[in-house]
């Protein structure tokens, strides 16, 4: 007998069945990719925080320009009103003879509104205001007739000339008044315009303008 060998003699060569496994390749391993610090807090914020910067950007300038007209914005040098008017129609008509000549006698007539307006002025300003100028515009249907303010001189001429005004006479508001800051002054002017009564009476609107050196115009709208 033979001894055990482990393989049976049955006469056939014995057929080894190895399952065959590929060599296993070692994986090479995945690097994390190292941006630069300063990119990677940018990508963090995305565009919210683009987003964030315009906001803030936007709110400084609407705060800029809020502040801007706040501050900048200054009232007018003067403020005013016309407390009272009075028109005074004059209607005068003339029998005149050319001279040297036999014609007859030539009827003229005269007509002349004689407008007196109270007005008071109130200095808005840290400084003084200085009164330069003053007219009153008459806006009739088709046109406008302005006059300046009567001067010194013209303003007593007024009161001779027409005695039956001078219960109406009080202090002038003359040109080169200084008005000091924070004071108000008040005075009398007059106006004389070459129209009828009737055609004052169709007036539309009536505007003093007082202007002043180095400060705009100020308008008083007359009351009616």
């Amino acid at each position: 007998m033979f001894p055990y060998s482990g393989v049976a003699k049955s006469g056939y060569n014995p057929i080894t069945v190895s399952a065959q496994i590929p060599p296993r390749i070692p994986s090479t391993p995945q690097l994390a990719e190292v941006r630069p610090l300063s990119l990677a807090r940018a990508e963090s914020g995305g565009t919210g925080g683009l987003v964030l910067k315009l906001l803030v950007s936007a709110v400084i300038v609407v705060l800029a320009i809020g502040a801007y007209v706040y501050f900048g914005q200054k009232p007018p040098a003067a403020a005013g009103e016309v407390t009272h008017l009075t028109a005074y129609p004059i209607h005068k008509t003339t029998n005149n003879i050319p001279y040297g000549s036999h014609a007859a006698r030539v009827e003229q007539t005269f007509d002349e509104m004689i407008v007196v307006a109270q007005v008071r002025l109130h200095n808005q300003t840290e400084g003084p205001l200085f009164l330069s100028e003053m007219s009153c515009l008459v806006g009739l249907p088709g046109e406008e007739h302005r006059s300046m303010a009567a001067s010194a001189t013209d303003y007593e001429r007024v009161f001779v000339a027409y005695p039956e005004l001078l219960p109406m006479k009080q202090q002038p508001l003359l040109r080169d008044t200084t008005i000091p800051a924070g004071e108000t002054v008040e005075g009398q002017l007059i106006f004389n315009y070459p129209i009828t009564k009737d055609q004052w009476d169709l007036r539309r609107s009536v505007d003093i303008t007082v202007s002043f050196l180095h400060q705009n115009d100020l308008v008083l709208p007359a009351p009616q």
